[in-house]
């Protein structure tokens, strides 16, 4: 088994003193049971007890989350006072943002228009922006009310009802000119609404009308933009129409796209931008669909024709026919800032070590092996050299440290967090995330992950622009459940932690807008059709969020994913983000590299997946003092049926769990083999 030598690792630095974090953001176990004992007298109706509950707790960072409780449960009864009150205070938080949308609610439902503009905030959603529009209406400064419609106007999907009173009187007004017309018709079209579209028809001029029923009429078939007797210089509106045609039936078919732009002697009538734009469009879904196919037509266009976009698929459609000089000649061509991205620096470097030119491929090797990233871990394979880890602790002073500590929003959010209030918890997260930037931002991720927030610190960290802190980017949450679930199922632990790192952050109760939930992100379907290969029944969608279950059931995901994939684990990674028909039928004709292969993934969510989970299992191998391996090791080729011999099948598929978890990084630093050390 091959092994890498790592460089740039670092010995973890507790920055925090000792204790600080439980004597800076843990609230008393007192204060949080006399909390609890305030809600329960509330939710019983025992007022008295309620109230002397509060006022013993006039300190506590949940007081808000209690009186907002009580004016909620008595809200038909308020006394405008006593939400004036509350929101002088509290009106900056998530509950006090609450009772606003609330009490504005009702003001407006009550068509209490003085009060309500006397309350109104901005930022509070479009339906009461319209309300606020239309109690100025109301209460006499019509001026004013119509000032701004244009905005709520101008978008490309329906408007909330409240919005109906303020586009009439806006309408009546003569502010609705065709421009502002057509303008919301357009955007209604580009946002895939015709619907809307056909509705707004009705406030066109008769020949503006006349062009949005072409323009309909092609949305519902482009290919009739072969049979046009117009052009683009025609008519002011005739350019968007044709631009719209061609972009809709290009997604549909390029090849036939492409066929029917050629057809015209000259472009359509567009002007220059407008054609290159149109040009540049088809090229790129060329590429993306037909890959080297695309080749000769892509080498037919002009230069202004490409942006770094299409240079790039320019440059993948060159690598599926493992066309390296056309590789080398595209990547020249793009701009200096794509070149120097590492995903380019480590194709070029291949193109020029696959035309002999191994002196320049290496100084570029060497360069991209610097980054901490999948090209930078193939680069350094490439020429032998350490991966570059580059563990550096957060360094934030102690005194920011316990001022961030006292804010009040994350004191907030870190005792919602611990009362299992998650939602809530991350709510007050944005909220304060918002408020903090550079190293404050970075001291809130330190503190999340003293207490074991390890999705929060994560995301801190990268908002604050802070990567080289390993320990917090890539903490060992959860590990010995998934070591023991993957080690079950013989597949890597450091695999499995780099897809619930990937896929949740390791936010136990992460849901997606898809469905899927918990760890690993478990599609409830998938959940249940799974659950009986590992002694499970899934009887409700939430039982997925049960750590156990999730790992479980997605470590057996991994496995079965792994052997159908004949042990390869890029193919085996992309099949758990993307699925395993997908994924097969981006398998080759003929066998191509990993790399290569990785690279013309069709999805970009699919391939930025699959390079990340991969790199994160190299990380993760050395966070869990497990065996480094090197991550060519994981790449053999990509066959047409991705079936490989028995002695190709990696270590992937055959893990013993024999690691020691508990391996500290020291070792990995004086392990034997290492020619240089890499905790400098």
């Amino acid at each position: 088994m091959s092994s890498i030598r790592l460089a740039g690792l670092l010995i973890p630095v507790l920055l925090l003193l000792p204790g600080m974090a439980a004597a800076l953001i843990s609230e008393t176990t007192a204060e949080r049971a006399a909390f609890e004992r305030a809600e329960s007298a509330l939710n019983h109706g025992d007022r008295q007890a309620f109230q002397s509950g509060v006022k013993a707790l006039q300190d506590y960072p949940l007081l808000p989350y209690l009186l907002h409780a009580d004016l909620n449960k008595r809200f038909s009864q308020l006394r405008p006072s006593e939400v004036e009150q509350f929101l002088e205070r509290w009106g900056d938080t998530p509950p006090g943002r609450r009772l606003q949308i609330r009490w504005l609610t009702q003001l407006a439902r009550d068509e209490d228009w003085t009060t309500y503009r006397e309350h109104y905030r901005e930022g509070l959603g479009t339906t009461l922006t319209c309300h606020h529009h239309t109690a100025l209406l109301r209460t006499g400064q019509r001026q004013r009310a119509l000032e701004g419609v244009e905005e709520l106007w101008l978008v490309g999907r329906s408007q909330p009802d409240a919005c109906d009173p303020i586009f009439n009187a806006w309408r009546d007004a003569g502010r609705l000119t065709p421009e502002l017309a057509w303008g919301r018709f357009s955007l209604a079209m580009e946002a895939g609404q015709p619907g809307l579209a056909r509705y707004l028809r009705r406030y066109m001029p008769e020949e503006d009308r006349t062009w949005a029923n072409r323009w309909v009429s092609l949305h519902e078939d482009p290919k009739r933009i072969s049979d046009i007797d117009w052009r683009a210089d025609t008519h002011p509106r005739a350019s968007e129409i044709i631009t719209h045609a061609f972009n809709r039936l290009t997604r549909r078919d390029p090849r036939e796209a492409l066929e029917i732009w050629e057809s015209s002697d000259s472009d359509w009538g567009l002007s220059r931008q407008d054609a290159l734009d149109t040009q540049r469009f088809i090229a790129l879904r060329l590429a993306v669909r037909e890959r080297q196919d695309a080749l000769p037509h892509l080498a037919s266009l002009s230069h202004a024709v490409f942006d770094d976009t299409l240079r790039q698929w320019q440059a993948r459609a060159a690598l599926a026919g493992q066309d390296w000089e056309t590789v080398a000649r595209t990547i020249t061509h793009m701009s200096a800032d794509s070149r120097e991205e590492d995903v380019w620096r480590y194709w070029h470097a291949r193109a020029l070590e696959q035309m002999g030119d191994d002196r320049s491929a290496r100084a570029l090797f060497a360069q991209v092996a610097e980054s901490r990233n999948f090209y930078g871990f193939l680069a350094a394979d490439r020429i032998n050299a350490p991966y570059r880890i580059g563990h550096r602790p957060l360094d934030v002073e102690s005194g920011r440290l316990q001022d961030i500590a006292r804010n009040d929003t994350l004191r907030r959010a870190m005792e919602l967090r611990a009362l299992g209030r998650h939602i809530d918890a991350r709510r007050e997260w944005f909220h304060l995330q918002n408020q903090l930037e550079g190293d404050d931002l970075a001291a809130a991720a330190i503190l999340a992950r003293s207490v074991g927030w390890h999705d929060r610190a994560i995301f801190a960290a990268a908002r604050a622009q802070r990567f080289d802190d390993i320990d917090l980017r890539f903490p060992l949450a959860h590990a010995r459940l998934i070591t023991e679930k993957a080690s079950a199922q013989g597949i890597n632990p450091a695999w499995a932690m780099a897809v619930a790192r990937q896929e949740s952050a390791f936010m136990e109760d992460a849901r997606s807008h898809a469905g899927a939930l918990g760890l690993m992100q478990i599609m409830p379907a998938t959940g249940r059709s799974m659950a009986p290969n590992v002694g499970l029944s899934i009887n409700h969608n939430l039982q997925l969020l049960d750590p156990e279950v999730n790992v479980s059931i997605g470590t057996y995901y991994l496995k079965r994913n792994l052997e159908g994939f004949g042990g390869h684990p890029m193919l085996s990674t992309a099949a758990y983000n993307a699925g395993a028909g997908r994924v097969r039928s981006w398998l080759p004709e003929d066998a191509v590299p990993a790399d290569v292969w990785a690279e013309l993934i069709p999805f970009r969510e699919t391939r930025d997946y699959v390079r990340r989970v991969l790199a994160y299992q190299v990380i993760y191998e050395v966070r869990m003092g497990l065996t480094p391996t090197t991550l060519s090791s994981l790449l053999p080729p990509v066959t047409p049926r991705s079936r490989l011999s028995q002695s190709q099948i990696l270590h992937q598929t055959r893990w013993s769990g024999d690691d020691n978890l508990s391996q500290p990084l020291t070792q990995i630093c004086d392990a034997p083999g290492y020619t240089e050390n890499p905790c400098l």
